[in-house]
């Protein structure tokens, strides 16, 4: 570069007026493609090079192919023998759909599968299964049900696959939302929970039941710590915080909730396991009508500050809702909204009085452990931070890591010996003191 700036300010002293311009990068191609050449040939003496420039592409022009997966027909052997009598090769596959295609027909490009006891049944191929099963379960039409319920609507609407049953009832997780005031309840089964999932969870029965919430307290699953629910919160003004790993108590209200209906819908299924999700709204009925310990009042009336009226006085009327039906609602209504505030002030007593009890009848058989920052502790090994093939000798403990923050909820930030951060807080209870 030193003799190429050389070579340029003794030619440009040579000119009375020069003008600098910068030419675009793709107005100086081949200008630049000529520098390259010249730069990776180790020519001491000026040569001649033929250069051959390609005026048209090698490619006219470009083809898009479609190489996604293809998507699985179950009935694709039927539908070949009904439109064109074709068999597979396989004998005894060739008998099965020989077999199986007496009870399917077409109609159109259609094919229908012909019911036992009533009308003829559209077969549908995966993606269509998908959509279906999603609208009958959560979509415009559906009510959440479960999995042999649902199974049994697909079937009476015209529908039909192999493995209807199977299928349907893969609904199975719960998302269960908890206000830590009121204790009211908000709980929906999944066939699978993902961040999306859970965004329309909180818009639908949160968000526009009860107005924006200040804080969200999740666990640390990915749908809840996933960027597109912190961006939904971030929108919302909601501020999200976490429960610290491996230890359920720092979220100990949504976990005794689960605990609690959980508890509710085996009692109520007995043997039919699979119609739990039938039976969720009745046993939310029944836990937010209940008075709870810790408030000494229903979660209905906290939340909306009156009693609600049970299926019960309605048929057999009580001496509350007979006298209410003799009075003006309205005046009645405004003057349980101007005695909310007293009840619930009287609650939040009633609540700091039990949780004092439960946190002295806790600490009596528990012994504090403090670590200090800059102390090296050990951390307990967990199902999938164990170590390939270390089976029975695999070691409880690991580390040491070093204390970097103490806070005084008994969860500490922790840090390796290279001062690498941890991802997340942990609780006194998953640690103990190294000894050198």
């Amino acid at each position: 570069m030193t003799k190429y700036l050389l070579k340029v300010q003794e030619s440009l002293s040579q000119l009375g007026k020069w003008v600098l311009e910068k030419i675009p990068r793709g107005e100086n191609v081949q200008a630049d493609a000529l520098a390259g050449i010249a730069a990776s040939f180790p020519v001491k003496e000026s040569t001649m090079l033929h250069v051959y420039v390609q005026a048209t592409p090698t490619i006219a022009e470009s083809h898009i192919c479609n190489v996604g997966p293809k998507e699985y027909d179950w009935a694709v052997d039927i539908r070949a023998y009904l439109q064109m009598g074709a068999l597979p090769e396989d004998p005894k596959h060739a008998h099965k759909v020989w077999v199986q295609a007496s009870r399917f027909t077409l109609i159109g490009d259609d094919l229908y599968r012909r019911s036992f006891g009533g009308p003829y049944l559209r077969c549908l191929i995966q993606q269509e299964i998908q959509y279906v099963l999603s609208k009958l379960h959560e979509g415009i039409c559906g009510n959440h049900l479960g999995g042999r319920t649902l199974a049994h609507r697909a079937h009476s609407q015209g529908y039909y696959w192999p493995t209807m049953r199977q299928d349907a009832e893969i609904y199975k997780f719960l998302l269960v939302a908890i206000d830590y005031f009121s204790k009211w309840v908000e709980a929906e089964a999944y066939a699978s929970i993902k961040d999306k999932d859970v965004k329309r969870f909180v818009w639908k029965n949160i968000v526009c039941r009860f107005g924006i919430p200040q804080t969200i307290i999740a666990d640390n699953d990915p749908q809840f710590d996933s960027s597109a629910f912190k961006d939904f919160c971030a929108e919302l003004h909601i501020k999200n915080l976490y429960s610290t790993p491996r230890y359920p108590q720092s979220n100990g209200q949504a976990e005794a909730t689960n605990k609690t209906l959980l508890s509710a819908l085996k009692k109520r299924l007995e043997k039919a396991k699979g119609k739990w999700v039938e039976e969720l709204p009745s046993v939310l009925w029944a836990y937010r009508t209940t008075p709870g310990r810790p408030t000494g009042n229903t979660p209905f009336a906290l939340a909306y500050g009156t009693d609600v009226v049970i299926p019960t006085e309605v048929g057999t009327p009580t001496a509350r809702t007979a006298i209410q039906g003799q009075r003006n609602e309205d005046d009645e209504l405004a003057k349980h909204l101007d005695w909310a505030n007293e009840a619930r002030e009287a609650t939040s007593i009633w609540m700091a009085a039990y949780q004092q009890k439960v946190a002295a009848y806790y600490n009596r058989k528990v012994r504090p452990w403090v670590f200090k920052e800059g102390s090296l502790v050990l951390r307990k090994i967990f199902e999938n931070t164990t170590e390939k093939g270390a089976g029975k000798f695999q070691a409880n403990w690991e580390g040491p890591y070093v204390v970097s923050k103490a806070n005084e909820n008994g969860s500490y930030h922790l840090q390796t010996l290279n001062e690498t951060p941890l991802l997340r807080l942990w609780n006194v209870t998953n640690l103990k003191q190294y000894y050198q």
